[in-house]
């Protein structure tokens, strides 16, 4: 097993959600690509997102470099189309990677975000990993430690998505409250 396993089914984890998420409420996306300057439209957004779910599915199933190269790419998709939404929205449209708008809008947190896992993918690419199948048979415990925490790191993965960017805010928000009373 490869020590990028856990990071790649995360990860996989995260795509796969926001797949999801695009097949039921397209809307947003559409809202980013128009805004980002790209043709937006509900079945341009639902075909991305059931490629994401297969893309999913085929890192968890199979595992293997030439999935962990897709997410890559993927993730480096992401990156250059946040850095385009924030180039033409001067950071204040929503990217709708999960389906909503969200309160923050896509910034150069989300960029980072993104090259990080593309970077992290690209690991996975050099140090493959079986499926995780494979993977759990492997794992003391019936592999269920190994699932808990691969688990939580999508999960951490989507509030540094979606949480850490109201947090950031707030933070401005207090700094400045904090200059304007000095």
């Amino acid at each position: 097993m490869s020590v990028f396993a856990g990071p790649l089914f995360a990860l996989a984890l995260l795509l796969g959600a926001a797949g999801v998420l695009k097949l039921a409420q397209p809307d947003a996306a559409v809202r980013a690509l128009r805004t980002a300057g790209l043709p937006g439209a509900d079945l341009t957004v639902r075909l991305l997102g059931a490629g994401e779910v297969v893309l999913t599915a085929l890192v968890l199933v199979y595992g293997g470099r030439v999935t962990a190269a897709a997410i890559a790419l993927a993730y480096a998709g992401f990156a250059a189309f946040s850095q385009l939404l924030v180039t033409r929205s001067e950071a204040t449209a929503s990217c709708g990677c999960f389906g909503v708008d969200s309160s923050s809008p896509a910034t150069r947190w989300h960029v980072g975000l993104n090259v990080a896992a593309a970077v992290l993918a690209l690991g996975a690419v050099a140090w493959p990993t079986d499926g995780l199948p494979d993977v759990v048979a492997e794992q003391p415990l019936a592999g269920v430690p190994f699932l808990v925490l691969t688990a939580l790191a999508g999960w951490l993965l989507f509030a540094a998505y979606t949480l850490l960017p109201d947090l950031f805010a707030a933070i401005d928000d207090v700094r400045a409250d904090a200059e304007a009373a000095a």
